[in-house]
Parts: C-alpha cells; structure tokens; sequence
C-alpha cells in the first residue's frame, strides 16, 4: 500500500489528463478524492506530530468522505451481485408467467415495446439493488475517523504494527491447517501449535543449559544459527576492463575517481591486501564492472530470513531498453552514535559497482567496490521540526562521490 501511494496519483493524473466538458467535473472530483487520501496516508506516517498535523488529518479525511461517492459504482462485488442475481431472476420468472392470452391479444409492435419495458425495468431494479448495496461502510475506513484521537492518547501510529497479528496466523492457523487432514482441522491445529510451542520452549531450554556449561553445539542437531548470505554482484559488463573505461561507462572524470582511489586506499592501508598508492599503478589494474548488486536485508520479524534487494547501477548505458538506471542505497556510514536520528546510516545513489584485482601485490586480493553519490546531511541528520523529514542537500565541501567496500551498503532506499 505503502509503494501504491507512491504512483496512484500521479498515474490517475495521466490517465484523466484529457478530460471534455461532460467529464471534467467528475476527473476533477476523483483526483481530489485520490490526493485528499493519499495526503492523510503520508501525514499519517510522521514521527511526531503537532495540532497542525492533526487537523491537516482531519481535513484531508473531511475531503476524502466529501468527494468518495465518485468511486461508488466500482465498489461493486461479489456478495452484491450474488445477492441481486436471485431477485432479477424472480422478476424474469414472474414477467414470463404471465397469462399467454393477455399476450395473444396484443399487437406485435406492442408486445415488442412492453418486452423493452420489461427489460429496462429489470435492469434499473438491478442496477438500484447493486447501488444501494454498494458504500464504504466497511472497518478500515471506520479506522481512519479514530487517527487524530489515538495520537492525541497513544502518540504517532507508526510505533505500532499489526505485523504480529498477521504472522502468528500465518504460523499458527495456515501451517497447522495444511499438516491436517482437513477433518476436523480446528482441533489439528490446537494439536499442532501446542506441540510446536512445547518444542520451542524445549530447544530453548536446551540453548540456555549448553551456554551454561560453555558447549558450542551438538553435532547433527541441525540448530547452528544461519549466516547471512554474502553480497553478490552480478550482470558484468563488457569492454569495461580499467578505470578509463569505467569513467566512460559512468559519464566520470578520470582525476575525480583517481582522488576517490587514491583516498580509500589511505583508508584501507592497514588492509591484508591494500591496493597500489601510485595513481599510475592504480590505472593499470585489472576492473570488472557490474550492474546488479544483491543484498541480503535482515526481515523485521523472522532475524533468519534475508529478503534481497536488487539494487542496480548501469551508469549511463539503458537497462532493459527502458533508459539507464543508478539506485539509492542505504549506506552505514558511521556507528549508531553518529549521523543524528539515522543512527550511523545515509543515503547515497549508485554510481557504479566494480571489483578490482591487484596484480602488484604478491596475494593478489580482489576488492569488492561501489562507487556513490553521497548527499550533504543538513543539521546533522536531525529531524526537521517543521516538516518531520530528515533532510539533505548537496555537499557544501564540493566532494560528492565517495568509494566503499560494498559491505557498506545495507539495502535498497524504498
């Protein structure tokens, strides 16, 4: 719901760009509707909020209620059309009975005009059936009348989570129910979750007792806790074999993404395998590019299960024949006491991915690189009083691009 916010108005916008004059009226109604709900969606998820925020809430929904009865008619469904099939079948039925005498004693032009009338009777109680059934009584829209309240009591919505709800059905309801045999499932899966609790709780146990006596593991458990995946790169490009051709590829000065070398290499000089200082060195190593970057992303809830992020870089050349693409990334820049409210983290677009061999050193070490755009953070990183937002601009230092190891970045900016 979050990304369809993000396009459904601007997509609504296209899509009734060229309204005419009996249509124009009714566009402009719909938008406003779409923009009023939209709007609350976003104000909604603010951090904090103030007496101005809350009435913004409470007008964007005022507008929103003022301006839905244009989307009535598609609220049509299937309990609707269940419920008017049977009572338009009635009417058939009973205009079918009718005595055939009363018929045979009409003329053929009338009897073709009462059919007509029939039909358009018919028709018009299915359509008044449907309508009246149609509304946006349902509970999510009630839910939205109690937002300014519940802030005022409770504090911003966002600290709370129906996700918890949603996953112990998910594990409880539809797990228990696919390993029954469908007979009587209600009390397979009561069975079925007491057991699985019963042997979390043992496993558990078990962990706090092995800690305990210092025991690292017990072989062929299977209970080891997961890695995370590695970072991959993927989708090399070809003819991109030095630093010349990647500033090609990326539309790139060459002195600037030497600077960037020659500074992470002061960086990483404590590293088992430091790249060469010497800018003429550095030129000459052996560089692949990529444009796709995997990223395994810690889920919210289950901490071993790794959703991935493509996040993807192909500096001036076209992806897919739909334009180039250069992502933005989350970036851990500094430790958690850093970077104000962000905790250590930043946001920085992909310019280009790279790995790079050194053939002068003896280990010959492969270093994993990306190469970014990194904004300015204005006021540290601090929210904005005003608006809610962390916000940013450009560096005022002149230096914008910046070369990390790609474990610095941690995800996709959604």
């Amino acid at each position: 719901m979050r990304n369809l916010s993000r396009c459904i108005l601007a997509v609504l916008a296209s899509a009734l760009r060229n309204p005419d004059s009996s249509q124009n009226h009714y566009f402009q109604i719909a938008l406003k509707c779409v923009s009023a709900l939209v709007d609350f969606s976003l104000m909604a998820q603010y951090r904090s909020h103030t007496p101005d925020t809350l009435s913004y809430l409470e007008r964007y929904l005022l507008t929103f209620h003022q301006t839905k009865d244009i989307f009535h008619e598609f609220r049509t469904s299937k309990a609707s059309c269940a419920e008017a099939n049977p009572q338009d079948r009635e009417l058939r039925e009973l205009i079918a009975n009718e005595p055939a005498h009363e018929i045979r004693r009409t003329s053929a032009a009338k009897r073709c005009r009462q059919a007509d009338q029939e039909r358009l009777q018919r028709v018009n109680q299915r359509a008044d059936l449907i309508r009246w059934e149609n509304h946006f009584n349902f509970i999510k829209i009630h839910y939205l009348s109690h937002v300014s309240s519940h802030v005022r009591r409770f504090g911003s919505i966002s600290m709370y989570s129906t996700e918890i709800g949603e996953l112990p059905h998910k594990d409880q309801i539809k797990e228990g129910y696919r390993r029954s045999n469908k007979n009587a499932a209600a009390r397979q899966i009561l069975s079925h979750t007491g057991r699985q609790h019963a042997l979390g709780m043992r496993l558990q146990t078990l962990d706090v007792l092995l800690k305990g006596e210092n025991v690292v593991a017990i072989e062929g458990t299977g209970r080891e806790t997961a890695a995370a995946p590695q970072r991959i790169l993927k989708g090399r490009m070809k003819n991109v074999s030095t630093l010349t051709e990647l500033c090609r590829t990326c539309n790139i000065d060459y002195g600037d993404i030497m600077e960037e070398m020659l500074r992470f290499t002061k960086q990483t000089v404590a590293d088992d395998h430091p790249l060469p200082s010497d800018p003429t060195e550095l030129g000459l190593l052996r560089l692949e590019q990529f444009t796709n970057l995997e990223l395994p992303v810690t889920d919210f809830h289950e901490t071993d299960v790794f959703p991935i992020h493509q996040a993807r870089s192909t500096g001036t050349m076209a992806l897919r024949s739909a334009g180039s693409r250069n992502d933005w990334v989350w970036i851990q820049a500094g430790g958690d006491d850093s970077y104000g409210d962000l905790r250590g983290r930043g946001v920085a677009q992909l310019l280009a991915l790279f790995k790079i061999r050194n053939l002068f050193s003896e280990v010959a070490g492969v270093r994993h690189l990306a190469l970014l755009r990194v904004p300015n953070l204005i006021n540290s990183g601090r929210f904005h009083l005003a608006s809610g937002h962390i916000r940013v601009g450009k560096p005022r230092s002149g230096r914008e691009m910046r070369i990390v190891n790609i474990g610095t970045v941690i995800g996709q900016e959604l």
